[in-house]
């Protein structure tokens, strides 16, 4: 009988499985080969949900338009302002005109909201606007002051021999002069008062002389440097006062006015041209009549109040174009303004609680040579001024306010901090523990605990860095905050930063941590704004939109958004693989259309698409085209079979880019075999 033979029976390749049930964000900035499989190479319009799950951006429609491109957006007293071309807009009605077509900055102290363009700054109370010098506090700069002239009594007493005496201050007119209550004869010569005969022993002479007076006076306050106007009062101690010379002279045309001390100590105004003349050109104030003697001792009882030009003072302030609210304590009630392209390496802060005042003493000279100021961040107790470029890398000048024993504050320079520049001046932005500002070399951080010197700023913005940084004109972009990103708008982009998801695991090597982010496009923002938790922009149009809550569509237009896995290259990277079944967790949504693609030979390939089944009823977005009665909100489980043959490795992407349709994304498995050495 013939022998039986055994012939070997091929195995069958083990089935594998890959899977991705949790998310980060994009990751521009590394090699295919080496993007974590949670992040995306390329997810356009996608943003994290609360658990860090990608789900599809909300989409804009536009709320307003204004006629020019939109430079601004504050909100005070309830009330949103938009600075749009060259004018300014309350609830959309045009309320200032006149001014520059450049993106502004703005603050609020107090009960004004001050808007600085680098034209002329502006304050709002509320109700109405004008320019912040129009309101301008007028300081009282001297006080106690003397009068230019004034009589004076002054004894001698006779000796019975002489009748020569001498002053002990030359006067410039003696007036009268009595003995012992008579009046009598005199001349007067080379500072001596000269009697025809000799009084006699221990008489009591008692001469009237007009001395002129000293200026005397106290500082008090430092002239503004956005008023033109100031005051200096006097004391009048003798009732015969008449004139009074200021501290400047070349008074301005604009009017001088004076008040007096009546008898009841109250002050009454006094009229030009009626009670008193005014020299402008001498600062002279000349009275037809004396003044009244003081009825409050050693209380000033002459008030003058004028104005002059004093050149460069007034465009110091106008034309800054950054600020900052800053104050002792980490407080915010002044306001620091620079950007002056006159003065760029200087900076100017308003007096505490009111941002009329900014004496002229108040300034800093940070920087030198070509260097300037770009903008501020706050670090607790200390005020971060960034200059660019740095003398010898200390791009950060850190000032410390101080109060001395009078109660008055400074701002002495308490050290320096070496690091990347910043590039722009509409980067900075606080969030959370650390201040945020654009870079050449992307998005830096300034944390508390860097004011020691052991670590200054650390990058946040690694997955991004290498898309971002080749954006033309990088030093253009504004960026603002919105809940917990941080928002890059450049050249129809946003770039976000979610600072609350930080990645320990790579990264730049002096950084301790980067922020997950994400990339929408298409979306023309020259500003951004938050209000009331909703994401707001502005753009080249002079278009107002806002990002709204369940709206999938750009005004209508469909948004364009997937999410790209990294290559798939199985276990081992020199295998063939072949994919069988393909699996997507996808969140329910009203509207809810998906298809899985493939890229083949450098082309994107429709495997599956999806629609009613991951969606669930809701009058509010009722669609016919996609209805279903489902009432199931939960995340859905879709599965294919499919059959991708002999790869080494293959790209995937689910796409959502109907108006209209949503799209999240929790979880994407593949089922496949590998076996073979791969051949091209």
């Amino acid at each position: 009988m013939p022998k039986m033979m055994n012939f070997p029976i091929g195995s069958r390749a083990a089935k594998k499985n890959f899977a991705v049930t949790s998310f980060a964000g994009i990751d521009l900035s590394s090699a295919p080969a080496d993007i974590d499989k949670r992040r995306s190479p390329e997810a356009p319009n996608m943003m994290p949900d609360s658990l860090g799950n990608p789900i599809k951006r909300n989409g804009y429609e536009t709320i307003g338009s204004y006629g020019g491109r939109i430079n601004g957006s504050f909100s005070f007293g309830g009330k949103r302002i938009i600075h749009a071309g060259e004018c300014l807009f309350l609830n959309g009605e045009k309320i200032w005109e006149g001014m520059a077509d450049e993106i502004s900055s703005g603050a609020a102290i107090g009960e004004r909201l001050v808007i600085f363009d680098g034209f002329e700054a502006l304050a709002f109370d509320g109700n109405d606007v004008h320019p912040l010098s129009a309101e301008a506090y007028i300081p009282t700069v001297l006080i106690s002051k003397n009068a230019d002239e004034a009589e004076k009594k002054i004894l001698f007493s006779g000796d019975g021999m002489s009748t020569e005496f001498s002053f002990e201050h030359e006067p410039k007119e003696v007036k009268s002069a009595e003995i012992d209550g008579m009046s009598t004869d005199f001349t007067f010569l080379d500072n001596k008062i000269i009697f025809s005969a000799a009084p006699k022993e221990n008489a009591k002479i008692e001469v009237t002389a007009v001395f002129v007076q000293e200026p005397g006076g106290s500082l008090l306050e430092d002239f503004n440097l956005i008023s033109r106007r100031w005051k200096e009062s006097f004391l009048c101690d003798t009732g015969t006062e008449k004139s009074f010379t200021l501290s400047k002279e070349n008074l301005s045309k604009g009017k001088v006015r004076v008040w007096v001390m009546d008898e009841k100590g109250e002050m009454q105004e006094k009229e030009e041209n009626i009670d008193f003349t005014a020299d402008r050109e001498k600062g002279k104030i000349l009275f037809n009549e004396p003044v009244l003697k003081a009825p409050i001792t050693g209380t000033d009882n002459v008030i003058i109040e004028a104005e002059k030009y004093f050149e460069g003072y007034e465009n110091r302030i106008n034309h800054c174009r950054k600020c900052i609210a800053f104050d002792f304590g980490g407080g915010f009630s002044r306001l620091f303004a620079a950007g002056n392209r006159e003065e760029p390496q200087k900076d100017f802060w308003c007096a505490a609680g009111d941002p009329t005042y900014w004496p002229d003493t108040y300034y800093s000279d940070l920087a030198s040579g070509d260097s300037s100021i770009i903008g501020y961040s706050i670090l607790g107790n200390y005020l971060g001024t960034h200059i660019s470029p740095a003398p010898e890398g200390r791009s950060v000048v850190l000032r410390e306010p101080k109060l001395d024993e009078n109660g008055n504050v400074s701002f002495p320079i308490a050290g320096h901090l070496q690091g990347e520049e910043a590039l722009g001046q509409d980067s900075f932005v606080f969030m959370e523990k650390e201040a945020l500002f654009l870079t050449a070399k992307g998005v830096y951080a300034l944390a508390s605990a860097d004011v020691s010197g052991e670590k200054y700023t650390q990058n946040r913005s690694f997955y991004i860095n290498k898309a971002l940084c080749a954006e033309p004109e990088l030093e253009k972009a504004f960026c603002g905050k919105w809940k917990q990103f941080y928002v890059i708008a450049l050249n129809k982009k946003l770039y976000l930063l979610d600072s609350s998801q930080k990645s320990y695991q790579r990264g730049e090597p002096l950084s301790s941590f980067q922020y997950e982010c994400y990339l929408w496009k298409d979306i023309d923002a020259r500003i951004i704004w938050e209000e009331e938790g909703e994401l707001f922009f502005g753009d080249n149009s002079g278009n107002v939109s806002k990002f709204t809550e369940g709206k999938y569509s750009d005004n209508g237009k469909a948004i364009d958004a997937y999410w790209t896995f990294p290559d798939f290259s199985g276990e081992s990277f020199w295998k063939n693989k072949t994919v069988k079944t393909a699996a997507i967790e996808a969140a329910a949504f009203p509207q809810n259309e998906i298809r899985l693609e493939v890229m083949e030979k450098g082309f994107w390939k429709v495997l599956r698409e999806w629609r009613g089944k991951i969606s669930f009823f809701s009058w509010e977005s009722l669609n016919w085209a996609n209805f279903t009665w489902s009432g199931n909100t939960k995340p859905r489980t879709l599965t294919l079979k499919t059959k991708i043959k002999k790869f080494d490795k293959v790209n995937f992407r689910i796409v959502c880019d109907k108006a209209d349709m949503a799209f999240g994304l929790y979880g994407f498995s593949l089922e496949f075999t590998e076996g073979g050495r791969f051949k091209k």
